[in-house]
């Protein structure tokens, strides 16, 4: 092996020592901590997602590239699994605060679509306005804020483990609280609303209440049924060196809810005015 080859070996050694050392000394909370830091700083992103969720009783699957900024919010998406090829483009209040969407197939025209409804939210767990890092870590934190005096017995470190080619700590969040309650709707309140509030799922409030049509079917003073927390389970690998999340795992009790894998993640980069444009010239819209 040569000398440069020693070296890298070496610092390999080191990184990873390092890493497990400092895991050693940090509770299950004090890595989950620093995840919510370092959220907090990231202005803009660009990653890979790998999300399955479970629609209907199956595990559906989509493979994207993502782009997002945070303010003023502006989301491009390009899907290369199931679709490759369709593409999502959103710049807050443009276009009539529509997303413009390239199907790349049937009906062969853009469309312009609002986030919220329809097409965009059927068979979605979430909405383009949950991309990046902050509604997974924002998950996390309220359950930590929730059960503060429990926190240390409820998220455990469970090791070191590799995730897309990068060391990650692997923590587990156990709810022995989880449970399906009644939540009476408030005046002008949305599923949405509700999920939001309560940092719940709103597909799994549909779930629940199989007669209500859609997110904006209740009214007030209507009862209906929603979970007491997000999941009675969550598995997350937050990065050993940028403690960001690389992976999260919702299990519930039928097994896998949802799980989102994060690769190729570039923290911070530098956007100009092209990568949110239609006509930028490698995009298909």
């Amino acid at each position: 092996m040569t000398r440069t080859g020693y070296c890298s070996l070496f610092l390999l050694f080191v990184n990873f020592f390092a890493s497990a050392q400092l895991a050693d000394s940090l509770s299950g909370y004090e890595i989950a901590k620093k995840m919510f830091d370092t959220s907090s700083q990231i202005e803009s992103l660009t990653y890979t997602i790998t999300k399955q969720e479970r629609i209907d009783g199956k595990l559906t699957k989509q493979v994207s590239f993502t782009k997002m900024q945070k303010s003023p919010y502006k989301v491009y998406l390009r899907q290369s699994f199931p679709n490759d090829g369709m593409e999502v483009l959103y710049v807050k209040n443009e276009n009539n605060d529509k997303a413009l969407i390239n199907p790349n197939g049937f009906p062969w025209l853009n469309l312009k679509l609002n986030p919220m409804d329809g097409i965009m939210r059927n068979d979605q767990h979430h909405t383009i306005f949950q991309s990046g890092f902050d509604h997974v870590v924002s998950i996390l934190e309220f359950l930590c804020a929730k059960y503060l005096n429990e926190i240390d017995e409820m998220v455990v470190y469970k090791g070191m483990v590799d995730q897309q080619e990068r060391r990650g700590y692997k923590i587990s969040f156990d709810n022995p609280y989880f449970e399906i309650i009644d939540y009476v709707i408030g005046d002008e309140e949305t599923i949405e609303d509700v999920a939001e509030k309560y940092k719940l799922s709103a597909y799994m409030i549909l779930e629940c209440n199989p007669k209500i049509k859609d997110y904006e079917d209740v009214e007030a003073g209507q009862v209906i049924k929603i979970p007491n927390d997000y999941s009675p389970k969550l598995n997350l690998v937050i990065d050993a060196e940028n403690f960001i999340p690389l992976k999260m795992e919702v299990i519930d009790g039928n097994g896998l809810y949802e799980q989102y894998e994060y690769s190729n993640v570039m923290i911070n980069p530098t956007f100009t005015d092209q990568d949110f444009l239609s006509e930028n010239e490698s995009y298909g819209f």
